[in-house]
């Protein structure tokens, strides 16, 4: 006997229509079924954006079980892939992706993935030295993300101390993120 999503998932593997092949992704999406993992996987890492967004939603509704299979599709050359893969990821919220979050981190090419890999480690206290790193980044949006979430987790002295060093930080939009969040957490 086959489960709902089987015939799905068949159809998955047989089309090629891209407007058919999405309205298959979105019923996967929808039925938040662990088998649908891998086909969603595959779908955030298409040539086409219209699948990104809905491949990321029902990655989110299968919830820890999409989390090995995730974790295991990171090491692509597919940046973009990876950045879907890591917010998924964040979104879920299990712990067995802060290894990634570290690696990336340090390792990625790309700011939108360092900027996610900021937001997930955010959310673990002993993480202050990932996120002062960040304050580091050589790119003013991870600076400006790594400042928006030391100040949503609170600020210490020392987390308050390095966020204040950027005061004279080449980029006008971090000095006015530090206006921002200084002016309002003082």
């Amino acid at each position: 006997m086959k489960t709902s999503i089987e015939p799905l998932l068949e159809q998955f593997e047989r089309l090629s229509s891209p407007a058919e092949l999405l309205c298959v992704v979105r019923e996967i999406a929808k039925s938040g079924d662990p088998a649908g993992a891998g086909p969603l996987i595959r779908a955030i890492g298409f040539n086409d954006a219209a699948f990104h967004d809905v491949a990321v939603d029902g990655l989110i509704a299968v919830g820890a079980p999409a989390v090995e299979p995730l974790l295991a599709s990171l090491d692509g050359l597919d940046y973009g892939a990876r950045y879907r893969a890591l917010k998924a990821l964040v979104a879920i919220g299990d712990p067995r992706a802060r290894p990634a979050y570290e690696h990336w981190l340090k390792a990625d090419i790309i700011p939108g993935v360092r900027c996610i890999c900021v937001k997930g480690l955010s959310r673990y206290p002993d993480t202050e030295p990932f996120l002062l790193q960040a304050l580091q980044d050589s790119v003013w949006v991870v600076r400006y993300y790594a400042i928006q979430m030391l100040v949503e987790r609170g600020l210490t002295p020392q987390t308050r101390s390095a966020v204040e060093a950027l005061r004279t930080d080449p980029e006008r939009i971090v000095r006015l993120k530090l206006i921002q969040v200084l002016g309002a957490s003082s």
